[in-house]
């Protein structure tokens, strides 16, 4: 059970999910080397023994990188588990590389939003009652 992002590069800027159009077609997000290193400098240590699924681990969390294995490649799902701190670094990553997240949870840009944490909590909440873990 993880927390998703689904990272894309789009033909131009949207304020919004619903403001794409149905042509829309994806660009490329890049070669599966140039996204190991743009990942790894957002996420140092990123373990990419695998090619096609990164992992980072922090005292925080962690985050799993599916990148798949068609390159370049066309898009990366991010699936965290992990505390807040993540929150900056994600959007951090989107906003550097011109890339999009989209919150899986809430189906919107995590770079755009007011309150990109939102998600991660909601999600936090909701593992923590499966888990019987919530206070």
């Amino acid at each position: 059970m993880s927390w998703d992002i689904s990272i894309m590069r789009l033909s131009k800027e949207y304020q919004s999910v619903s403001d794409i159009p149905s042509d829309e077609q994806p660009l490329s997000i890049g070669s599966i080397e140039n996204v190991h290193r743009a990942v790894s400098r957002v996420f140092p240590g990123t373990d990419w023994a695998d090619p096609a699924w990164g992992v980072w681990d922090a005292p925080f969390g962690s985050i799993e990188f599916n990148l798949g294995t068609e390159d370049p490649a066309m898009s990366m799902m991010l699936h965290v588990r992990a505390g807040p701190q993540v929150v900056p670094l994600i959007v951090t990553l989107c906003h550097v590389n011109q890339w999009h997240g989209i919150d899986c949870s809430y189906g919107d840009f995590i770079e755009k939003s007011v309150s990109p944490e939102q998600g991660l909590e909601c999600w936090a909440t909701y593992r923590g009652r499966v888990l019987g873990t919530d206070n």
